[in-house]
């Protein structure tokens, strides 16, 4: 199994100890994990509590130190507020990551990942267009190694009337000069748009402008850690890719595939 990189535990929205996380990936034959709890500068109530940070930090460095047969990883899935940047940036710069994930959850004050009555009646074509513009700008920020879930518009199933590849091709080539990573996130399966994180076609032109790619199950619960990572891993291969990236202290390592 290849490493999981996107994982969450109860310190945020996970049901799980981050104890019970590494006995589950250790029983699935998962090599190396990377816990990553939602930080997040707007109060919402899936995103740890920033006063845990240095009970967090205990956790992970205690599970890094007794763990033998997984390597433990130390990561975040923060949220790109545009204009939260320099806050988000003081605490990130806090906390001694592997590697930091960047999301996009919010359009101004609308937690559109889960507030789904918030797309009554708005126009989807500007909600997407909107969408990639801040995915593009939490790319540009410095602030993230890797942009988690590229296409979570479509999470609901709820597509614009125009077609996508001229948004994917300035994403992607965004994504490249910004030397970003990004996540094939397979928890899309589990979705109403029952999909992959980023689709195929967002694959495809994310491999011609050489993105690397790395793997998260965005796993809330034990049961989900490495969740079709085969089929992943497949798709991958059938694209071109030859590699995925894992992190240490903020640097990449390759792996084949």
């Amino acid at each position: 199994m290849y490493p999981d990189y996107h994982m969450h535990t109860n310190f945020s929205d996970g049901h799980h100890t981050h104890d019970e996380m590494v006995y589950a990936a250790e029983a699935s034959g998962i090599y190396e994990i990377g816990f990553t709890d939602h930080i997040s500068l707007k109060p919402i109530g899936w995103a740890m509590d920033l006063g845990r940070v240095p009970e967090l930090i205990d956790t992970v460095n205690r599970i890094q130190h007794k763990s033998n047969s997984v390597t433990i990883r130390f990561g975040a899935e923060v949220d790109y507020i545009p204009n939260l940047v320099n806050e988000t940036r003081g605490v990130l710069q806090s906390i001694p990551l592997d590697y930091t994930i960047g999301s996009v959850h919010f359009i101004d004050d609308w937690n559109f990942d889960t507030d789904i009555n918030g797309y009554q009646g708005i126009d989807i074509d500007d909600f997407y267009r909107t969408y990639f513009k801040l995915v593009s700008e939490a790319a540009q920020t410095g602030m993230f190694d890797i942009i988690g879930h590229a296409d979570l518009a479509k999470k609901f199933a709820v597509y614009p009337t125009f077609k996508l590849q001229k948004i994917y091709e300035r994403c992607a080539q965004i994504f490249s000069d910004c030397g970003v990573v990004v996540e094939l996130n397979t928890s899309g399966k589990n979705k109403p748009c029952a999909e992959f994180y980023p689709s195929v076609d967002f694959l495809e032109i994310l491999h011609h402008y050489r993105v690397p790619i790395t793997l998260g199950s965005d796993a809330h619960v034990e049961q989900n850690i490495g969740q079709y990572f085969d089929e992943a891993v497949n798709l991958l291969k059938s694209l071109g890719y030859k590699e995925i990236i894992t992190f240490n202290q903020r640097k990449r390592i390759p792996i084949n595939i």
